[in-house]
């Protein structure tokens, strides 16, 4: 039951980081401009930096890693804080994500009421 768990965790880190870099991918075909284009690729090398440390910090989160599921073996394992640093750090690039086209939203040339409504849908990929 708990290696089961063990690679949940693992292909839903990378199930995270497939979905994020999907989105900056489409922002690429979005935002056009000389510098969202520039901000869109930093986010993405953030994106995949955090989520390459993510998967490692998951893979070595105990040595030896059969220590994570079973509790015979004897290893030294990761605190919490790790646990905790990386949802922060998934919580940040899920807010950058967020932020980064809205300036572009803010600049186009259509009524306050179409502007809000296009805030509220992109909002809405922010639950």
């Amino acid at each position: 039951m708990l290696q089961e768990q063990r690679y949940s965790f693992l292909f839903y880190t990378l199930s995270l980081a497939f979905t994020k870099m999907s989105i900056l991918v489409l922002y690429l075909r979005i935002l056009v401009h000389g510098y969202m284009r520039i901000a869109n690729y930093v986010v993405l090398a953030i994106v995949m930096a955090c989520n390459i440390w993510v998967f490692i910090s998951m893979l070595i989160s105990c040595i030896p890693l059969a220590a994570v599921w079973n509790p015979a073996i004897k290893g030294t394992c990761l605190g919490l804080a790790v646990t905790v640093g990386n949802s922060i750090l998934h919580i940040i690039t899920d807010f950058i994500i967020f932020v980064l086209p809205v300036p572009v939203l803010v600049k186009l040339k259509m009524t306050l009421k179409r502007k809000i409504a296009l805030m509220m849908v992109f909002s809405l990929g922010f639950l």
